[in-house]
């Protein structure tokens, strides 16, 4: 399991396992830079297909490439068929899920499961229906209602998908498409808070789950959520919950 496997994964991990009891498919979830969220259905022959044709990096670069008019494409392999969709319906930042492999055009061959074709789409409805029922998904959408703009609801999901990498605020104003002044000025109005202020905040929470964990050395949790140095995060976390990670961690 990866170090910094959250709250976020394990409600996919949930939704995938869900998806192969109902489907029997083998899935699996990978995040936006390629590391593996989770697997099932799988085994080490198939591991290897994945590996050898490079499913992965032909599905992602597929649906970078089509993502404005695309949420799914279709990429063959040798006797087996895989389909793909993000893992957030609306942006690709969160990852990708890809199903199979099975085929569509051999209801006899016995390597891998028969699919009609035209069911494809419905396999992707299921797991959006899934993902979209699931507690965790509510609870984010409780907390975003109250929000009316819709650039900083997008700003929001861009930086919980990627909070563990350098996210700048030239970054998520390119992502939206507006102006630094303009989305400096939603933001405050609607969260009273600064970008880098909301960034840190969001870094922390999530680091409360690694320190719960206690596998990670501060310096390890910090690291894991985006933080440049220990110190700073240790000041960061000390300001908003008026004791330090190891205390945090301790009390826990």
């Amino acid at each position: 399991m990866d170090i910094t496997y959250t709250l976020v994964d394990k409600h996919i991990s949930n939704t995938i396992n869900k998806f192969y009891l109902c489907t029997n498919l083998p899935i699996k979830a990978y995040r936006y830079d390629g590391t593996l969220i989770h697997s099932i259905g799988n085994n080490r022959e198939l591991d290897d297909l994945y590996n050898r044709e490079g499913i992965y990096e032909l599905l992602m670069e597929d649906m970078i490439r089509k993502e404005d008019c695309e949420s799914n494409n279709i990429i063959y392999c040798l006797r087996g068929l895989f389909t793909a969709c993000r893992i957030c319906p609306k942006s690709i930042n969160r990852g990708i899920y890809i199903i199979g492999p099975f085929n569509t055009y051999t209801p006899s061959d016995n390597q891998f499961r028969y699919i009609p074709s035209q069911s494809i789409p419905h396999l992707i409805t299921l797991i959006y229906n899934l993902a979209s029922d699931s507690a965790y998904i509510r609870q984010k959408n409780d907390n975003i209602n109250s929000l009316q703009s819709i650039y900083v609801k997008r700003a929001l999901d861009f930086i919980d998908a990627r909070y563990n990498e350098e996210i700048t605020l030239n970054e998520i104003t390119r992502h939206l498409q507006i102006s630094r002044s303009y989305f400096c000025s939603l933001l405050k109005r609607e969260t009273d808070k600064t970008f880098s202020q909301l960034l840190n905040e969001i870094r922390i929470e999530k680091s409360k789950q690694l320190l719960l964990k206690g596998r990670l050395s501060i310096l390890e949790v910090a690291l894991a959520v985006g933080f440049n140095n220990q110190n700073y995060y240790t000041m960061a976390f000390k300001k908003l919950n008026n004791i330090t990670p190891l205390e945090f961690r301790n009390k826990g």
